[in-house]
């Protein structure tokens, strides 16, 4: 999906090629059978009264306790943004079903990239206690999705968009980058006069040569991620009018499911299709039968997927999902971004700069590279 709070960053993506729909969103947070619209604090106004107004006190006291003073983990962060009664019942189970670490052993920067998180308003808080619905989070309100072949096709349009203005794409696995004079020479054959690296940071200190020196190769140890576990399923039944649903609940694998089928317009009236995630902290042994297992049985017991109605279920592990935010990671990325500077290397992306960023935010990267 594409979104962003610049008009002109969207127009230029979705310019590059490819059909598209304009979607609004339809998001929320499955706690205690009530789905609460995204954001919760301003979608809490479905929830019954008393509801309503412990988790409105939780909003307004940290709203009236908050000093602006920057908090020195994420776990500070949600408790001061948000309280006590909301992060006990949603951010903490949530969060710490996401990242798998304890939270406050994670920074809160990210949570200061432009665009990232919603944050409450006192007007908004008001009006949700009220009962009354409000929009937050504006600028991810609406946003726009490939009509067909899923979030592929933007890739491939914009592939094939380069291709047209006579760049040459060459398929081959990276082993090793040499500088050579004023040149780089890749896997001991390819030369190249720059060069700008989208691969994770933790694997592109390794192909340097000469080896770079010890503190930035400790610092890209440091790096860490969650691995990700995607499970596709395909249904027999028609899909509510939802776009994706968060999960704080523990009892379940995944943190979050999306109804892929309402994005764009693959799916035929009367079947739908879900894709719900699972992270995984490095070096764990990952069973996808028995993930794939676990996600039919919460989808089921949530009463998300009905009986009889799964015709496929299919699940994809990807290496790199998530990266996560240590206390040492602003440190750690600049130690490295740095090096590759000082020997005339760029690094770009989520994983180049190991940042949680989505695509506008690759994009305006991308447009600010020299």
């Amino acid at each position: 999906m594409v979104f962003s709070t610049r008009r002109e960053v969207v127009e230029t993506i979705i310019s590059m090629g490819g059909e598209w729909v304009f979607r609004s969103r339809s998001a929320y947070v499955l706690l205690d059978g009530f789905f609460v619209p995204y954001p919760f604090e301003n979608g809490m106004y479905v929830l019954p009264p008393e509801s309503r107004a412990r988790y409105g006190i939780s909003l307004i006291r940290a709203f009236m306790n908050n000093r602006g003073e920057r908090p020195a983990n994420f776990l500070q962060w949600i408790l001061g943004t948000f309280g006590e009664e909301v992060a006990r019942d949603y951010l903490i189970p949530y969060n710490e079903k996401i990242w798998k670490r304890p939270l406050d052993e994670m920074s809160a920067d990210w949570v200061y990239i432009p665009g990232r998180l919603p944050l409450p308003s006192l007007e908004d808080i008001v009006k949700a206690v009220a009962g009354l619905p409000t929009v937050g989070y504006a600028e991810q309100s609406t946003f726009y999705y490939p009509k067909r072949g899923g979030i592929y096709s933007q890739w491939r349009a914009t592939y094939e968009k380069a291709a047209s203005l006579g760049v040459r794409f060459v398929k081959e696995e990276v082993r090793e980058v040499r500088r050579a004079g004023s040149e780089f020479v890749v896997n001991g054959w390819l030369r190249a006069d720059r060069i700008v690296n989208t691969l994770p940071l933790r694997d592109f200190v390794h192909m340097l040569v000469p080896e770079p020196p010890s503190e930035v190769l400790e610092a890209a140890s440091r790096l860490d991620y969650n691995s990700v576990v995607v499970v596709g399923i395909g249904l027999r039944q028609a899909a509510p009018p939802h776009h994706w649903v968060y999960v704080p609940d523990r009892r379940h694998v995944f943190h979050r499911y999306a109804w892929i089928s309402n994005y764009g317009e693959d799916v035929p009236p009367g079947r739908s299709a879900l894709i719900a995630e699972v992270t995984v902290p490095p070096n764990t042994s990952v069973d996808l039968e028995g993930v794939k297992a676990d996600v039919l049985r919460g989808l089921s017991d949530l009463g998300v997927v009905e009986e009889g109605a799964v015709e496929v279920v299919e699940a994809w592990f990807h290496r790199y999902g998530y990266p996560i935010y240590t206390l040492s990671h602003g440190r750690d990325v600049a130690t490295i971004e740095q090096y590759l500077a000082n020997i005339g290397i760029a690094t770009f992306g989520r994983w180049g700069n190991w940042q949680y960023w989505n695509t506008d935010k690759i994009y305006e990267k991308a447009k600010a590279l020299k």
